[in-house]
């Protein structure tokens, strides 16, 4: 998504711009393709260039060698990564490892100042996964969770509504390859024994909601960067692709598939838009976060499926690479609970808050 057209956010569109240019060239379709038909990870070149970009310190603060972005500029270079399809343990180190190490430093943990100086130097990589958003806890002794993990991954923050635990992967009972859906990724299943129950390791209280907020909206960004990308592609192949002697954008049922696309996109750009000031502001947003992590994924996983439609037999072909776009938007719509449990979170604060009315 793009920020607010002020004086105030021109240098926020050309951050966007540059990056979104640089990805381009970076994670060429037929590289995706690769990862996903191996389901292997982008190789060591590739891996090199996109940490040179500095995503790991996007949500951190200056003072803690980070970028100091607020949450509009984060929001907005989410959506990027959705367009180019970053890969996802990066999403998950910038957003909830790094932060949770900051904290651990500025209380004084040695170890996770060292963790997070190497994290944000590219020398340390790393996961993390949410457990049952978006209530979900912690059992001192978890079995297992499923995370994408980045190549040579020597940390994994493992995160719930009440608490945050960084776990060395070395001190791990078992890591295996999974084969998920958004194939490439790295997801492992890592059984985490013991080491979840170290407290000098764990993040508790309000810096735990904060640090969900920021993965909220990454998560909405993200998604919402997808389904831009694939409306851009549908648009530009009805706009060349002849039948009858015309255009396919001049059929009535094609135009308005796009129209009905580009109002979808719409309404989520300004929902994570409003969700993303408010952020800004320290203004309560927990209830339209809530309502976009529920509703943003649904509506770009239909705008995805539109644009398979309209390119017709060709969109379910494998060398378009539409499905990879596809498959990121259902691994975020997973990642945020799922539809059902959003549906239900949703309907949960619609009714506290009607009884809070009514009281």
């Amino acid at each position: 998504m793009t920020p607010a057209p002020t004086a105030d956010r021109s240098e926020t569109t050309e951050l966007v711009r540059s990056l979104d240019t640089s990805l381009a060239a970076i994670l060429p379709i037929t590289a995706l393709l690769e990862a996903v038909e191996h389901d292997r990870q982008l190789d060591d070149a590739t891996q090199e260039a996109l940490l040179g970009l500095g995503w790991a310190g996007m949500a951190v603060d200056e003072e803690r060698g980070g970028l100091g972005l607020d949450a509009q500029a984060r929001t907005a270079l989410a959506a990027v990564a959705g367009r180019r399809l970053l890969p996802a343990a990066m999403r998950a180190e910038s957003v909830l490892l790094a932060p949770a190490l900051a904290v651990l430093a500025g209380d004084g943990n040695a170890e996770a100042a060292g963790w997070l100086d190497r994290l944000l130097e590219g020398t340390l990589r790393g996961g993390a996964v949410v457990v049952a958003p978006p209530a979900g806890g912690i059992s001192d002794h978890a079995h297992s969770v499923l995370a994408p993990l980045a190549p040579g991954a020597e940390l994994l923050a493992v995160v719930a509504a009440d608490r945050i635990v960084v776990v060395p992967l070395a001190e791990a009972a078992i890591v295996e390859p999974f084969d998920a859906l958004d194939r490439g990724q790295g997801y492992a299943r890592i059984t985490l024994g013991e080491a979840i129950g170290r407290a000098d390791r764990t993040v508790q209280g309000d810096r735990v909601r904060a640090i969900l907020a920021d993965w909220r909206l990454a998560v909405l960004g993200e998604a919402y960067g997808a389904g831009q990308r694939a409306l851009e592609q549908a648009a530009e192949f009805a706009g060349q692709r002849e039948q009858f002697g015309q255009t396919i954008v001049r059929f009535q049922a094609v135009s308005h598939r796009l129209a009905s696309m580009a109002v979808e996109l719409e309404a989520c750009d300004a929902g994570i838009g409003r969700l993303a000031a408010g952020f800004d502001r320290d203004e309560a947003t927990e209830d339209l976060g809530r309502v976009l992590l529920h509703r943003v994924p649904a509506g770009m996983r239909t705008v995805c499926e539109s644009a398979i439609q309209v390119y017709g037999g060709m969109g379910f072909t494998w060398e378009l690479g539409l499905h990879l776009h596809y498959r990121r938007v259902l691994s975020l719509q997973y990642e945020a609970g799922g539809h059902g449990a959003t549906a239900e979170a949703v309907g949960a604060s619609y009714l506290a808050n009607r009884k809070a009315v009514h009281a």
